[in-house]
């Protein structure tokens, strides 16, 4: 679905991803890494909220960093999910869901309310339905964000840190919302620490440490045998 080649990020003298090269299919990837390993940054690249350096990515095929290129095209079929929740503040829950379906898709407003109940009720929010955003928990509010991806019917959903900005209390819920989506087979590119949710819910895992992918393999295999020296002490620390 995206392949990126030679991937290059600075910021300054400051080189945050040098030389990254991998594809990303249709499968559950988790990306994982020290902090300031360049994580974040690398999932911003993959739609352009951060322009690289060098290098390319090529969506489907083509180059979305050539001249003329329809971002706003892909942004609806790679969808994204932040660490904060970015809600409007002035709009109920369904009216956060729906702003898109009507604001981007030209949805008629009842066509968009009903799409936007549905994705609600797959986080388990529909009861939350014409609640504003302050009246909700921060779990909840990061259900609500997975919805508002969700409705626009994507094919991929990059999630950064989705967890990060939670109360411990509250990670579990939006942990298992991501599971059903990935057993229900929603393709999904997640940077993540939770450790225990990587090994058992992705198909892949790919370590990033010191500005470039350090290793590139399955769950069984990175968590049992990891092969870099880098790793193993990003393990030792995580799972000792």
């Amino acid at each position: 679905m995206m392949r990126i080649e030679h991937l290059k990020k600075q910021y300054g003298d400051n080189l945050v991803l040098n030389d990254i090269s991998l594809s990303l299919d249709d499968e559950v990837t988790c990306i994982l890494g020290p902090s300031g390993a360049g994580k974040s940054t690398f999932l911003r690249c993959l739609n352009l909220l951060e322009s690289p350096t060098g290098g390319d990515i090529k969506y489907n095929g083509q180059s979305i960093l050539q001249p003329g290129y329809d971002i706003r095209k892909m942004r609806e079929e790679v969808t994204m999910v932040f660490q904060h929740f970015n809600l409007f503040p002035l709009r109920n829950v369904v009216g956060n869901v729906m702003l898109a379906l009507q604001s981007v898709k030209h949805m008629k407003k009842a066509d968009a309310h009903d799409i936007a109940m549905e994705m609600l009720k797959k986080v388990d929010m529909a009861d939350k339905a014409e609640k504003m955003p302050d009246m909700l928990s921060g779990g909840q509010q990061q259900r609500v964000a997975i919805a508002r991806a969700l409705a626009m019917n994507p094919k991929m959903i990059l999630f950064d840190e989705p967890t990060s900005a939670l109360d411990p209390e509250l990670v579990g819920g939006v942990l298992d919302v991501m599971r059903d989506l990935a057993h229900n087979g929603m393709s999904m590119v997640i940077v993540t620490h939770e450790m225990a949710f990587a090994r058992d819910v992705s198909d892949r895992i790919v370590f990033m440490a010191d500005s470039i992918v350090q290793e590139d393999t399955t769950p069984a295999e990175f968590f049992s045998h990891p092969k870099t020296e880098r790793a193993r002490n990003f393990l030792s620390r995580f799972l000792s």
